[in-house]
C-alpha cells in the first residue's frame, strides 16, 4: 500500500463503487420494468397495482436519500454499505417469494431504500471529496452505472427463458449485490484513507485555464437550497426521473400492446440504457470544458422528443430515435444537474444538497401510479406519455433564464473546510 499514490488508490475505490452502482442499477429500476408484465400476468394484477409498486420503489429511494449522509458522517462508509446490503437482502427475498400486492410493495420499498445506501449517495461522496476533475469522474461513475441498465433486461431474459421463472431474477441479482458490496468494502479496507483526507483543490473561476463557471464563494447548505438556481436544478432532476421511471416501468408494455415484439421492446429499452451510459462518459469530458447549462438544455429537449417518439412511433427509425433521445437526454440531464451543483455551490455542501435533491425528486415516484391509472382509464399509455413529455419543455424555459447564483459576501471568501474527509469516518462538513 505504501507504494501506491493517492490517485491510484482513489481510482481503485472509484472502480469498486462504479461496479456497485452498475449492479444496483441492473437489479432495480431497469429490470423491474421488464419483469412486471410477467408478474402482472401470473398474479392477475391490474396496471395500477403494478405502477404503485414502482411508485413505492421511487418514493423509498427518494425519501431515504438523506439517511446515508447521516450514517456516512457518523459511522463511515463501511457501516453505510453493510446497512444497505441487509436491507437489499430482505427486499430481494420478499420479491422472490411475493404472491400478493402487499408483499410486492414491501419488496419495492426495501430495495428502493437499499439503493440509496449502496448507490449514488456513497458513490458521489467519494467523487466529490477525492477527485480534482469532478465532471470526468462523475462521467465514468454514471457511465458504468448506466451500463447496468443494459444488463438488467438481459438478466430477466436469463431468468425467464433459461432458469424457467422470473422469480430467479431476484436471486441472481441478490448474489450480484452481495459480491459487489463486498468488493466495495474490500476497496476501503485496502485503501490508505489517510492519503485521501484532503479535498481536491479547485482552480476557481479566475484561473486562466478555467473555461466554465465555478464558484469561489463560501456556500452552505442552508443558503444554497434557498436559491432559484437550486430549485430549478431540483425541478430538472425531478423531470428526468419522471421520464426515466415512466420509460422503465411501461415502455415495454406499451410497445408490445401496439404490435412490437417483446424481444424488440426489451432490446429498445436496453439500447436506451446503453445510450444513457455512453452519454455520461461523453458528457463528463464535455463538462470539463463547456458550460453544463447548455448540455442540460439540449438534454431536456431530447427527453421531450423521445417521449413523443415513444408515444406515436411505429417504424424502426422512430423507435430508434426514442431509445437514442431518452438515453442521451436522461444521461446528460442527470450528469449536468450533478455537475452544476458543484459548479454553483462548491463541494462543501454537496453531499447534503445532492441527498436533499433526491428527497425532493420523490415527487417523480408518482409517475408510475399516474401512468397506470391513466392506462386503465383510457386503455392506452399515450396520454400519460404525452403529459410527462411536456415537463422537460417547461423546465427548458426556466433553465434558459438561469444564471450562476451569487452570495452577498466578498467573492474571495474561501469555502468552509470540512472537519474531516476520512473515507471511513466522516464528521459534519456543513
Amino acid at each position: 500500500m505504501g507504494k501506491l499514490t493517492a490517485d491510484i488508490q482513489a481510482r481503485f475505490v472509484l472502480c469498486a463503487f462504479s461496479l456497485g452502482f452498475f449492479v444496483i442499477t441492473a437489479a432495480t429500476f431497469t429490470s423491474l420494468g421488464v419483469v412486471l408484465p410477467a408478474m402482472v400476468t401470473e398474479m392477475n394484477w391490474d396496471w395500477t397495482t403494478a405502477g404503485l409498486g414502482f411508485t413505492f420503489l421511487g418514493i423509498a429511494c427518494g425519501l431515504s436519500s438523506y439517511l446515508p449522509t447521516v450514517t456516512i458522517k457518523n459511522w463511515g462508509l463501511p457501516v453505510t454499505l453493510i446497512t444497505g446490503l441487509i436491507i437489499l437482502t430482505a427486499g430481494f427475498m420478499i420479491l422472490y417469494t411475493t404472491a400478493t400486492p402487499v408483499s410486492y410493495f414491501w419488496g419495492c420499498i426495501l430495495i428502493g431504500t437499499g439503493y440509496t445506501f449502496v448507490g449514488s449517495v456513497p458513490g458521489t461522496y467519494v467523487i466529490t471529496h477525492f477527485f480534482k476533475k469532478h465532471s470526468t469522474a462523475f462521467g465514468f461513475y454514471y457511465t458504468v452505472g448506466g451500463l447496468g441498465g443494459v444488463v438488467g433486461p438481459i438478466i430477466v431474459w436469463l431468468a425467464t427463458d433459461i432458469l424457467g421463472n422470473w422469480r430467479y431474477h431476484w436471486l441472481v441479482m441478490l448474489g450480484a449485490i452481495i459480491v459487489s458490496v463486498l468488493f466495495m468494502l474490500a476497496s476501503l479496507l485496502l485503501t490508505d484513507a489517510k492519503r485521501l483526507q484532503t479535498p481536491p483543490e479547485h482552480k476557481g473561476a479566475n484561473s486562466k485555464k478555467q473555461r466554465v463557471y465555478e464558484t469561489e464563494q463560501a456556500w452552505t447548505f442552508k443558503r444554497a437550497v434557498r436559491t432559484p438556481q437550486y430549485l430549478l436544478l431540483l425541478a430538472a432532476y425531478s423531470t428526468v426521473l419522471f421520464v426515466g421511471i415512466t420509460v422503465n416501468s411501461f415502455s415495454v408494455a406499451h410497445l408490445t400492446e401496439v404490435g412490437v415484439s417483446f424481444a424488440l421492446a426489451s432490446t429498445l429499452l436496453s439500447a436506451e440504457a446503453f445510450c444513457n451510459a455512453i452519454s455520461r462518459i461523453v458528457g463528463g469530458f464535455i463538462g470539463e470544458y463547456f458550460e453544463p447549462k447548455v448540455m442540460l438544455q439540449i438534454a431536456l429537449m431530447l427527453l421531450a422528443g423521445g417521449m413523443f417518439a415513444l408515444s406515436f412511433g411505429q417504424t424502426l427509425l422512430s423507435l430508434g430515435f426514442y431509445s437514442f433521445a431518452i438515453g442521451f437526454g436522461f444521461g446528460l440531464t442527470f450528469l449536468s444537474c450533478t455537475v452544476l451543483l458543484i459548479r454553483y455551490f462548491g463541494t462543501a455542501p454537496y453531499l447534503q444538497l445532492f441527498s436533499f435533491m433526491n428527497v425532493g425528486a420523490t415527487v417523480a415516484a408518482a409517475a408510475p401510479l399516474l401512468s397506470g391509472y391513466l392506462k386503465d382509464a383510457t386503455g392506452t399509455f399515450v396520454p400519460p406519455f404525452l403529459l410527462i413529455g411536456t415537463l422537460p419543455i417547461l423546465i427548458f424555459i426556466g433553465i434558459t433564464f438561469m444564471r450562476p447564483p451569487r452570495l452577498d459576501l466578498p467573492s474571495k471568501t474561501k469555502p468552509p473546510t470540512p472537519s474531516s474527509n476520512n473515507m471511513l469516518t466522516v464528521k459534519d462538513c456543513d
